[in-house]
């Protein structure tokens, strides 16, 4: 028996959450599933069982200490549907017959990493 139920979800701080929440929403096209305005928070679904949020804060770490990493079928076309909407890619990087990344940031600057798995 594990000291835990279950993983919840990953949440990062913003400044401005109306643009984070459009970032993510709108840009990203992530399903917003909970916001709070009350308390500037709000809920995205990533896939079945995981979940990142935004909480908004008075000011963010220059510095992030983590990255919220997406798992891509193809990083290339990935980069082409991001860079439709504005986003550049950066940090590219093969780990031959392992994995491909890549990374961009949200507009707060947290880190949000594309994995392609090479293993076969």
């Amino acid at each position: 028996m594990s000291w835990y139920k279950q993983f919840d979800l990953v949440w990062v701080p913003v400044v401005d959450f109306e643009r984070a929440k459009s970032f993510y929403k709108d840009d990203l096209e992530l399903e917003l599933i909970l916001e709070d305005q009350d308390s500037s928070w709000a809920e995205f679904q990533i896939s079945p069982g995981a979940k990142m949020a935004i909480h908004a804060v008075k000011a963010t770490n220059a510095n992030p200490i983590g990255a919220l990493v997406l798992d891509v079928e193809n990083i290339e076309k990935a980069e082409l549907w991001l860079r439709g909407k504005g986003i550049k890619l950066s940090d590219k990087e093969e780990i031959p017959g392992l994995v491909k990344l890549a990374s961009f940031s949200d507009p707060d600057g947290n880190v949000i990493q594309l994995s392609q798995s090479l293993v076969e």
